[in-house]
């Protein structure tokens, strides 16, 4: 752009002169971009670091978020002093091995707890033989509500005639062969990591505050892990039921996963939830990343209506399996929200006309409305709605800032409102994914508490117990009574009996 003095601008000619304001008004709205962008990017922060608990996230790499700000930490400057300090200490003698080691067996059976005594006599008859003797074995359990006690089996033996053998009553079968852990114990370990997000070694300290007992960490992993091999069948046998699905919905949240590639270093791996909102079944599936690799095997044999975000890695599967695409009205009023202060006239203009619909969802769901006429009063009080709302977006969006807070709502609303056809035409599909986002809800807390998964095997066997307990949690049924039910009679089951251990035909 050609610079024109004061004196210039009076005879200069008429197409410099038009040329210059041209320039000059571009520059100015380059610059309120800019300054537009720079605001959005100021009230993000703020937010993160200043906002309300479920708005704000500290990162755990303080350092690096300094960096992004351009600050230093008085951390940093503190850490540049490396003082010297000497150091001493005492060497215990080698040659006093007077102690002994810990064994590895059952170990005493403690007296301080409650003692729960089952005698089991033999299925045979034993009258008229000579008892000799009795095997005495022993475990932990717990109840509802929750009480550690001891579990103390007596079986009497006899002697058969003529030195003939031993007559002794079978013992029963339990999650761990020979093991010290009993069903309900290990449902305890279970339910308080997944359902209350309470770390292992957490549990381990209560345990020894409140009951006097020194469980050791890995030996609860151990449970947890052989509670996972009994539920695992039931698990595969849910997945089973999504093929015969016709809606679902879907929606990933990440995990971090520690590895071996480093100290202290964590994988971002991926749950990816399905909800079938029709069985009330919720299925999680851990992969290694976010790639479309994800839903492209979980839902290849799926057909029907696949209900998610503006994410795009479902498109794939989308595409080959000819699914019909369902938009979720939340991540909408979420964009429209966050306007609220860059432009609430609008953002209220469509805030209020949304909360119409959830209105009449709610009244509808009140009512426990079928299908067909769900989708009679949407025909009737929605659709023309969306309709109007549509047309109002696409003349808005010529007059707002592309990159400001509004500009970006509209743009996101209109890019997925063909998506919501699915709601207009079909009584079963719901307004918004937020069913499957509260069976997800766990995992963010477990994120904040116990912070990453040990390995991959044991995010995969999370996926497991997550699935599980979101989908009892739908029926309305107790995840400690069902996953206890299920290390109390699995050991004892055939594979044929598989189906009937799943939620939707459980019957304890």
């Amino acid at each position: 752009m050609k610079t024109l003095t004061q004196d210039s601008l009076i005879v200069a000619p008429r197409q410099d002169l038009i040329t210059t304001v041209l320039a000059l008004t571009k520059q100015n709205d380059d610059l309120a971009n800019r300054v537009t962008e720079l605001s959005i990017e100021l009230e993000w922060f703020k937010r993160q670091v200043f906002g309300t608990k479920s708005e704000r996230h500290i990162p755990a790499d303080e350092l690096q978020m300094a960096l992004e700000l351009d600050i230093a930490t008085q951390q940093n400057n503190d850490n540049a002093d490396n003082s010297q300090k000497d150091i001493t200490y005492k060497r215990s003698s080698s040659q006093n091995t007077t102690k002994l080691l810990a064994g590895h067996g059952r170990g005493t059976m403690p007296q301080h707890l409650p003692i729960k005594e089952t005698t089991i006599i033999p299925d045979c008859d034993v009258s008229g033989l000579e008892l000799i003797g009795e095997e005495i074995s022993w475990y932990y359990e717990m109840d509802t509500p929750s009480q550690l006690h001891i579990v103390k089996i007596i079986r009497p033996k006899y002697a058969q005639p003529q030195k003939c053998g031993i007559v002794i009553g079978k013992l029963p079968e339990l999650p761990v062969n020979k093991g010290n852990a009993g069903p309900g114990l290990i449902t305890h370990f279970i339910i308080e990591k997944f359902l209350y997000s309470m770390p292992l070694d957490r549990q381990r300290r209560k345990f020894k505050s409140e009951y006097n007992v020194d469980f050791s960490e890995s030996w609860i992993a151990d449970c947890v892990k052989n509670g996972c091999f009994w539920i695992e069948p039931v698990y595969n046998e849910m997945i089973q039921q999504f093929k015969g699905s016709s809606y679902l919905q879907a929606d990933e949240t990440p995990i971090p996963v520690l590895t071996k590639d480093g100290k202290g270093k964590t994988h971002r791996g991926y749950f990816w939830v399905y909800h079938d909102p029709l069985q009330k079944v919720v299925a999680f599936d851990y992969r290694q990343s976010r790639s479309r690799e994800g839903p492209n095997t979980f839902l290849r044999e799926f057909r029907g209506t696949l209900q998610i975000d503006g994410y795009e890695g479902y498109s794939e599967i989308i595409t080959r399996n000819n699914l019909v695409r369902g938009g979720c009205m939340d991540h909408v009023r979420r964009r429209f929200e966050a306007a609220l202060q860059n432009d609430p006239d609008r953002a209220n203009y469509v805030l209020d006309t949304v909360r119409a619909w959830y209105d009449i969802e709610r009244t509808l769901r009140e009512q426990d409305a079928s299908a067909e006429n769900r989708l009679v009063v949407r025909k009737e009080k929605v659709a023309p709605s969306m309709h109007a709302l549509k047309a109002w977006m696409q003349k808005e969006l010529f007059s707002v800032l592309p990159k400001s807070f509004i500009g970006i709502a509209l743009q996101y609303a209109l890019n997925q409102w063909d998506y919501f056809d699915a709601y207009s035409n079909d009584g079963r599909i719901e307004l918004s994914n937020i069913l499957v986002e509260n069976a997800i809800r766990p995992v963010a807390l477990g994120r904040k508490n116990f912070m990453f998964m040990g390995s991959h095997n044991a995010a995969e066997r999370a996926a497991m117990i997550y699935s599980v307990i979101a989908t009892a949690k739908l029926h309305g049924i107790d995840p400690f009574h069902y996953i206890k039910d299920l290390l109390t009679r699995l050991p004892n089951a055939t594979t044929s009996e598989l189906p009937k251990f799943t939620i939707t035909n459980w019957n304890k």
